[in-house]
C-alpha cells in the first residue's frame, strides 16, 4: 500500500453507500485527485470536519486501484463564514466548481491552487464578493490559457477600446462594431467595463473591492463573464443560478 501526503482544497463531494463520501480535491502537489473518505458521514467520524467542501486540509492518501482513499486528514482552514452566508457559499461553490470543470486530473498547477485558496480567504472578509468573483474568473481563465483579448478587435486587429465595443465568447475577446456577426450572441462592453476588467487582472485579489465601478459597467462585466464561462464549460453555473433565483424570489 503506497501512501502519499498532499495539501488540498476540497472542491466537492458526494455520498456513497455505508456512510462513505467521494471527494474531489485540488492538491498543491498533484493537481486534481479523487479519493474516498470511508465512514466520514457518521457523526462520530473524526475526519468529518476536514472533508467538507471549501476546506483547506492536509491529507494522507492511500493509492487505490480505481480511487485513492483517505487514511488521515487534518483541517488547516475550514472557512465557517462561507457556510453561514448564502451569497458567499454560492460564490465559493461557483469557484470550486469552475476549478473542477476546467482542470484535468493529475495536472498540478500551484498558481491555480494559490488563486483558489486566496479567493476563499478573501470571500470571508470582502464587502463586495461580486467584484472579487469576477476577478477570480478572469485570473483562472488566464492561468488556463483562455485570457480574453481586451486590447483590440480579435477579428480585424483595430486598436480599442472605443465607445462601442462588443465581447464575443466564441472569439475570446473584444470585437469592433464593423466585425460583428449577424445572429451571433455578442455583448456590449463599454470603455469603463474594459478598463475595470483589466484592473481586475492587475490588482491583487484582496484589493479589488477598492476598484470604483458603476452599476452599468458591473452589469456588463457580469454578463460577459457569465456567457464566456458558459461557452468554455458548456454549461451555466448551478450555484450562481440558484443564487439569482433566491434573489428574484426575495424581490
Amino acid at each position: 500500500m503506497q501512501l502519499y501526503r498532499v495539501q488540498a482544497i476540497v472542491l466537492n463531494s458526494y455520498e456513497m453507500r455505508d456512510a462513505h463520501r467521494v471527494l474531489t480535491l485540488y492538491t498543491r502537489e498533484k493537481g486534481k485527485v479523487r479519493a474516498v473518505a470511508h465512514g466520514v458521514v457518521k457523526p462520530t467520524s473524526k475526519k468529518r470536519g476536514a472533508v467538507q467542501p471549501f476546506c483547506h486540509t492536509d491529507f494522507l492518501l492511500r493509492r487505490g486501484r480505481e480511487l485513492d482513499s483517505v487514511s488521515q486528514c487534518e483541517g488547516r482552514e475550514i472557512f465557517p463564514a462561507l457556510w453561514a452566508d448564502l451569497d458567499l457559499m454560492s460564490y465559493a461553490g461557483h469557484a470550486t466548481g469552475l476549478v473542477d470543470r476546467l482542470t484535468a486530473d493529475g495536472e498540478p498547477d500551484e498558481n491555480i491552487f494559490s488563486l483558489l485558496l486566496s479567493l476563499l480567504r478573501v470571500l470571508e472578509k470582502t464587502k463586495d464578493p461580486e467584484l472579487v468573483i469576477r476577478s477570480f474568473e478572469l485570473r483562472l481563465v488566464a492561468l488556463l490559457g483562455y485570457l480574453p483579448y481586451l486590447d483590440g478587435c480579435t477579428s480585424c486587429g483595430e486598436a480599442m477600446p472605443g465607445p462601442d465595443n462588443y465581447f464575443s465568447p466564441w472569439a475570446g475577446g473584444l470585437i469592433c462594431r464593423n466585425c460583428r456577426t449577424p445572429g451571433v450572441a455578442e455583448y456590449f462592453c463599454g470603455r469603463e467595463a474594459v478598463s475595470v476588467m483589466k484592473a481586475l487582472l492587475a490588482w491583487e485579489l484582496a484589493t479589488v473591492e477598492r476598484i470604483r465601478v458603476t452599476r452599468q459597467a458591473g452589469a456588463q462585466i457580469k454578463l460577459i463573464m457569465t456567457e464566456y464561462i458558459k461557452w468554455l464549460t458548456e454549461r451555466r453555473s448551478g450555484p450562481l443560478e440558484f443564487l439569482e433565483k433566491v434573489r428574484d424570489y426575495k424581490t
